[in-house]
């Protein structure tokens, strides 16, 4: 599967290749603080997608010591991907850009402690995590590479 998006001003184009490898919402307080509340995304490689169009980068040090990287339109602001060091590989788009594509179900939650209390357990969630989750996400995004 081939999808082709672009960011709000359409500045920035994007194609993805394949499907996500996870849906996912993440409660931290730097997602809270970005996205003025959860995050709510898709775990793709960082081989599934080709960006045309300048784009800029915001990075900071996260909660586990790691580099989190934003790559964004500079023109409207709109956030493509994140990129996390912690996850060497792996980037995350946000379940917005491809809404006409996917439903979004996330199978995952992590920073549940931190989830705000106007959000329910989303039905579709399998497992949720107070922390990061990160050992174990990472045998699962292993799982769904290795079946592509």
């Amino acid at each position: 599967m081939t999808i082709k998006e672009a960011c709000h001003c359409g500045s920035v184009e994007f194609t993805l290749q394949n499907d996500p490898m996870m849906h996912f919402a993440c409660h931290c307080s730097d997602c809270q603080y970005i996205w003025g509340n959860s995050f709510f995304g898709y775990a793709y490689s960082t081989d599934d997608i080709s960006i045309t169009g300048d784009v800029k980068k915001y990075s900071y040090e996260g909660g586990s010591g790691n580099q989190l990287h934003y790559v964004f339109c500079p023109e409207c602001g709109c956030k493509i991907h994140s990129q996390p060091d912690l996850i060497e590989g792996m980037i995350y788009i946000p379940c917005g850009m491809l809404k006409k594509h996917f439903e979004f179900e996330p199978k995952v939650e992590i920073f549940s402690s931190n989830k705000a209390s106007c959000f329910a357990q989303v039905k579709a969630t399998a497992e949720s995590y107070e922390h990061n989750g990160t050992i174990e996400r990472i045998g699962e995004l292993l799982e769904n590479l290795e079946q592509r």
